[in-house]
């Protein structure tokens, strides 16, 4: 249901930056604080330049934000996969045992 919930956000959000786009087509005169230099750029590839930066930003914290988990899920599967190695060994050692007591018997 989140998937969803975000997945409609993330369209209407984009929606809203190509309309953007389409109705700013004015140029801005960008300032590269730093260098002594302007640049005479659309709105609206400022616009779209600010959400993709913010984009990626927002995907790179959430990637370092879910390492633990993701770390965490590693071991546990690496533990649960031990595990099922560890019963049938011994399933295989009951196996054996059952059927030398029945030789036996």
């Amino acid at each position: 249901m989140g998937r969803i919930i975000s997945f409609i956000t993330m369209m209407v959000v984009g929606i809203l930056v190509i309309l953007f786009s389409i109705t700013n087509r004015q140029s801005v005169a960008l300032d590269l604080w730093p260098l002594p230099l302007f640049v005479d750029v659309p709105i609206y590839a400022v616009v779209i330049a600010a959400a993709v930066i913010g984009f990626i930003a927002g995907g790179i914290v959430a990637w370092f934000s879910g390492g633990r988990a993701r770390r965490r899920a590693r071991v546990e599967s690496r533990r649960a996969h031990n595990l099922e190695k560890d019963l049938s060994t011994l399933n295989e050692r009951i196996d054996d045992l059952e059927k030398k007591r029945r030789e036996k018997v």
